[in-house]
C-alpha cells in the first residue's frame, strides 16, 4: 500500500465474525434460565395444593407458609402439627425444594461464569490480534469526530486500534467489530495496549486540548517515529501541541469556518476536491510517496517519472525533509531521500511511481 499522512489515517479492521458454537451455547443457558421462575412457581404451588388436601385445618396462607419455609429449609418450625402423610409429603417437599435451589445456582453460577469467561477469550483474542499489527493507526477518542475519521476511512485498507475510556463506548465498538482498548490514551499503558510500538500513525481526536496534548506527548516519547495528528478546540493551543509532538494540528472552528467560506466561494472546486479525496467509486486521490534510500529517485530529478502522455497520474509537490514544501515542482527539481512527493490521479497507477521511491531488494 501506498503511505499517506494525514489524508490516509484511520481504517476500520472488522474482527472475526461470532462463533456459532458459542452463540448456541449462549441461546440454550439462557432458555434454561427463564425456566427457574416457572419452577420455583410448581414446586411451592404442588407443596401448597398438597398440605391443603393433606391437613384439613390449614387454609391458604397456612398451606403456602408452610410450603415455603419448606423449600428454603430455614427451619422456622411447623405452623401446626403435621400428620405422618403430611411429614412423608414434607420430606418429599424438601428434596424438591433443594433440587430447585441447587438447579438455581448452578445455572446462574455458569451464566456469570460463561459471561466472564467469553469476556475474558474475547479480550485476550483481541489483545493477541492488536500485538500482531504492524504500521497501523491508532485513533483517541470515538466521540463524534472520531467516529466520524473511523466511518470516513473504514475502507481503506489500513488497521486502526481505537482508545476511549468510556466502558459502555467500548463495549459498542466491540460489538460493531472495532479492535478496542479501553484506558486513558493519554496513559501510557493504554497507548501501550494499542501497540504504538509498532503503529505508524495516531489520531488524537478527543473533545479535551489538554488530553491531546498528553496523548501526542506520551505518543511521541513511546514512538520517536509515529506521524501525529491532532484536534485542537482552541487556536492558542496548536502550537503547544505541536511542541508536545503532533505532526499536524487541525483546529476545528477554523477549519470548518474555512471550508464552509470555500463552499460559498468554489463549490465547484471543493466538490471536486472532495470527489479525489473521499469517493472511493471514482478511482482518484492524493498520496503522499516517501522516497527511500537508494531507490530509483534517490539523487535523481523528477524527470524519470514525469507522466507520459495519457498516464493517470501527476506530481503536485514535493515536501523536503526540512519542512520545506515546493508546489508543481518542474521535473527538473533534484530529489533525495526522506523527501515526499505528493502526487495526484488513479489509485491503480500509484505502482507506477510507487516502485521508482521503494529501494528494491534487487
Amino acid at each position: 500500500m501506498i503511505e499517506g499522512y494525514s489524508l490516509q489515517i484511520v481504517y476500520a479492521h472488522h474482527m472475526m465474525p461470532r462463533n456459532n458454537v458459542h452463540t448456541s451455547q449462549s441461546v440454550a443457558l439462557m432458555r434454561r434460565i427463564r425456566i427457574i421462575v416457572p419452577v420455583f412457581m410448581l414446586v411451592i404451588g404442588t407443596g401448597t395444593i398438597g398440605y391443603l388436601l393433606l391437613e384439613n385445618d390449614f387454609g391458604w396462607v397456612d398451606a403456602l407458609y408452610q410450603s415455603v419455609i419448606t423449600i428454603s429449609t430455614v427451619g422456622f418450625g411447623e405452623v401446626k402439627e403435621l400428620s405422618a402423610a403430611s411429614r412423608i409429603f414434607t420430606i418429599v417437599l424438601i428434596l424438591l425444594g433443594v433440587s430447585a435451589f441447587t438447579y438455581t445456582f448452578s445455572i446462574l453460577g455458569e451464566y456469570v461464569v460463561a459471561g466472564e469467561l467469553r469476556g475474558s477469550v474475547r479480550a485476550r483474542k483481541m489483545r493477541t490480534k492488536i500485538s500482531k499489527l504492524k504500521r497501523h493507526t491508532i485513533v483517541c477518542g470515538y466521540g463524534r469526530i472520531g467516529t466520524r475519521i473511523a466511518e470516513e476511512f473504514k475502507t481503506i485498507g489500513q488497521d486502526v486500534v481505537l482508545i476511549d475510556n468510556d466502558k459502555k463506548v467500548t463495549d459498542q465498538m466491540k460489538n460493531s467489530g472495532w479492535l478496542t482498548v479501553e484506558g486513558d490514551a493519554g496513559d501510557d499503558q493504554a497507548l501501550i495496549d494499542a501497540n504504538i510500538e509498532n503503529a505508524s500513525r495516531l489520531i488524537a481526536a478527543t473533545g479535551s486540548d489538554a488530553i491531546n496534548l498528553m496523548i501526542a506527548l506520551s505518543a511521541r516519547t513511546l514512538n520517536p517515529e509515529i506521524f501525529i495528528v491532532s484536534r485542537a478546540d482552541d487556536e492558542n493551543n496548536e502550537l503547544k501541541l505541536l511542541k508536545a509532538g503532533a505532526n499536524r494540528v487541525v483546529p476545528i472552528y477554523r477549519s470548518t469556518g474555512r471550508r464552509m467560506a470555500q463552499l460559498a466561494l468554489r463549490p465547484n472546486a471543493v466538490e471536486f476536491t472532495d470527489i479525489a479525496l473521499g469517493d472511493h467509486e471514482i478511482e482518484l486521490s492524493i498520496e503522499d510517496l516517501i522516497v527511500e534510500s537508494g531507490s530509483a529517485l534517490d539523487g535523481t530529478t523528477l524527470e524519470i517519472c514525469v507522466t507520459p502522455e495519457g498516464a493517470n497520474y501527476m506530481v503536485l509537490a514535493v515536501r523536503r525533509k526540512n519542512g520545506a514544501l515546493e508546489m508543481t515542482p518542474p521535473p527538473s527539481t533534484a530529489i533525495a531521500s526522506n523527501d515526499v512527493i505528493v502526487v495526484f490521479g488513479t489509485r491503480d497507477h500509484f505502482s507506477e511511481l510507487e516502485s521508482l521511491t521503494r529501494n528494491s531488494p534487487d
